[in-house]
């Protein structure tokens, strides 16, 4: 059942990437990936956290990835950041997305979800 709401919310990322969405610069504070309780033996399930900042913005942002156990490879997969460094993205109502628009891979290329977001 998780993972058919994570299937969706996925989707429903998919779906927002077809707004282009206003583009911004972060700087990436702080990144932490962990190992979900959901992953079993067809999919590790990773969870990944970050905290980015615009000029006045603060956001919280989450991303989740899958590997695929049967294929050895990515199911779904969340643009790799590293604290410290900045980035482009492309802004939309309920996600960032730092992947280049005509980015294409073998696998889901996943926005990451704004979790919350506050003024400097």
């Amino acid at each position: 059942m998780k993972f058919l709401l994570l299937w969706f919310a996925l989707l429903t990322v998919v779906a927002n990437a077809q707004n282009k969405g206003e583009p911004v610069s972060l700087h990436i504070k702080d990144v932490h990936r962990g190992q979900s309780d959901e992953s079993n033996d067809k999919a590790i399930i990773y969870h990944i956290t970050a905290v980015a900042e615009s000029k006045t913005i603060v956001y919280s942002l989450q991303c989740d990835e899958i590997f695929s156990m049967e294929k050895h490879d990515y199911a779904a997969r969340c643009f790799s950041l590293s604290a410290g460094k900045d980035y482009s993205a492309r802004k939309f109502d309920t996600a960032i997305s730092f992947w280049l628009p005509k980015e294409r891979e073998k696998y889901l290329l996943v926005m990451y979800d704004i979790v919350s977001e506050r003024e400097k």
